[in-house]
């Protein structure tokens, strides 16, 4: 009886004769999008800096490592996202939002570029919170949105003799940092060791701690200078390592 239990259970796994489809690890699929991340983010740093003919290098071999992820996990997405409805429609949008910026780019026009590509970034992001995905670059997102809202004082800076407006000021100073400093210890090994990636950190951390003295001093101008010079780090830390 055992014997002809197990008959049945093997027999269950097929269908006509054909085993059902295998869903891919998680792992597998994060790291082959965690690849193809790479060319997008080079892509964006050399369309900031206006060279959009030498981002479209690395836009080709970001589309061939997309296509690869469409035919790999398009008809079997990894366990934890067989309930997202819009997983291969999501896969599609991003493969076309990386052919029209790649068209863009060989064109010469950056701005365009940038206008298709720019969404990817917040796409995938998205597709990962409604999944309860967690990888670093959510948290290297999280520390630039974080300080997007910190970035406003430096065009409308807070009444320093208003408590509740001090009060926002050192809430949002206290969740950037927060974001910041997860950036630095949560990095993976690659980019821990990363001379340039610990520079960026700890001069940005610095500029960031001196927003306090400048709060307590009441200076505008140390606040606004401040803000103002890490702009282009935060930049910097996606570009490079988000």
């Amino acid at each position: 009886m055992r014997s002809v239990f197990y008959i049945f259970i093997f027999l269950g796994f097929f269908v006509n004769g054909t085993p059902p489809a295998k869903s891919a690890p998680i792992h597998d699929f994060n790291e082959a999008v965690s690849s193809g991340y790479q060319n997008y983010r080079e892509a964006m740093f050399y369309l900031q800096t206006g060279n959009p003919a030498v981002a479209s290098f690395e836009l080709e071999t970001f589309a061939q490592r997309w296509k690869e992820i469409v035919d790999r996990f398009g008809a079997s997405p990894p366990d934890i996202f067989t309930t997202e409805r819009k997983w291969r429609k999501t896969l599609k949008d991003i493969e076309f939002r990386i052919a029209k910026g790649l068209a863009a780019a060989i064109d010469g026009d950056a701005k365009a570029a940038k206008k298709h590509l720019g969404p990817i970034r917040k796409i995938l992001s998205a597709l990962r919170r409604r999944n309860g995905v967690f990888v670093y670059s959510d948290i290297v997102d999280r520390a630039n949105d974080a300080f997007k809202q910190l970035l406003k004082y430096s065009k409308s800076s807070p009444d320093f003799e208003k408590t509740e407006q001090l009060d926002k000021l050192r809430r949002d100073l206290s969740v950037t940092i927060y974001w910041y400093e997860r950036s630095r210890d949560d990095a993976p090994p690659e980019i821990k060791n990363n001379p340039e990636f610990n520079r960026l950190m700890e001069s940005s951390l610095q500029a960031l701690s001196r927003i306090w003295v400048a709060i307590a001093d009441k200076r505008k101008d140390i606040l606004i200078s401040n803000l103002r010079g890490l702009a282009s780090s935060d930049k910097m830390l996606f570009l490079r390592f988000g």
